[in-house]
């Protein structure tokens, strides 16, 4: 019986110290930084922009994604599970370009006159613009396209979004600049202010619209064969001026 006992003892000390040899070497081992994690989600990323590139971004699927990484489904699934979370990824990529909502920030906090706060808003919006017409704006309007079909999608990846969109919150802050002059009486409205705040955020909306369509999509009109975002902003800017007469 003693030597029964003394096995079960023996067997015991053993493995207790092979379990604390294996979770010492477990702990010591190097842990994978911060940097190479952001590294493979911005390899996915950069992988999912290209095919959207070549393709309408409401068509395409995970297995596009996993086959232009040439990771395994695996590597890819690891940081991104789904097609929601992968638009939403590439969203946020968009409206953190050139940081324009601290240059909103600082544009708001200046000392400047109003209107030449709110000429260096549309200023924002002229520059944010053109960057994404060489970038993210054949992506963002086919996604919004499609968000409009299909709300529940739209919910759920918008959901997941971390970073402030941008054109919102310029819409905000000019609203804001707006409204908070005419108050003080420094800009005479010749119309109600919420018709001329109506009438910005629908001619954003427009210009957004076929520039994209003229520059992404190569369709024109009859009158126009190239639509310029710069001169439309800026047309966009003296018109509102005089509304506000100024």
């Amino acid at each position: 019986m003693r030597v029964y006992f003394g096995c079960i003892c023996d067997i015991i000390i053993k493995t207790t110290t092979l379990s604390f040899l294996f979770w010492k070497k477990v702990l010591t081992l190097p842990k994978v930084n911060d940097d190479y994690l952001q590294g493979k989600r911005d390899e996915i990323i950069n992988a999912a922009f290209e095919v959207c590139r070549r393709k309408p971004a409401y068509d395409v699927t995970m297995s596009d994604i996993v086959a232009e990484t040439g990771m395994s489904q695996g590597g890819v699934y690891k940081y991104y599970n789904n097609i929601c979370s992968v638009y939403a990824a590439l969203i946020d990529r968009a409206n953190l370009k050139g940081d324009q909502i601290k240059r909103i920030n600082g544009i708001m906090a200046s000392s400047d006159a109003p209107e030449t706060k709110l000429l260096e808003l549309f200023k924002v919006a002229e520059q944010f613009f053109t960057d994404m017409l060489i970038s993210y704006n054949k992506i963002l309007f086919e996604l919004g396209t499609y968000f409009i079909q299909n709300p529940e999608t739209g919910t759920i990846v918008n959901g997941q979004t971390k970073a402030t969109p941008v054109f919102p919150y310029l819409a905000h802050s000019v609203s804001e600049l707006i409204v908070t002059e005419a108050g003080t009486g420094y800009f005479k409205p010749v119309v109600p202010v919420e018709d001329i705040l109506s009438f910005i955020i629908s001619s954003f909306d427009g210009i957004i619209r076929d520039v994209t369509l003229n520059k992404c999509y190569e369709q024109t009109s009859e009158d126009v064969s190239v639509f310029d975002e710069k001169k439309m902003i800026r047309c966009l800017y003296l018109s509102t001026l005089t509304l506000l007469g100024r």
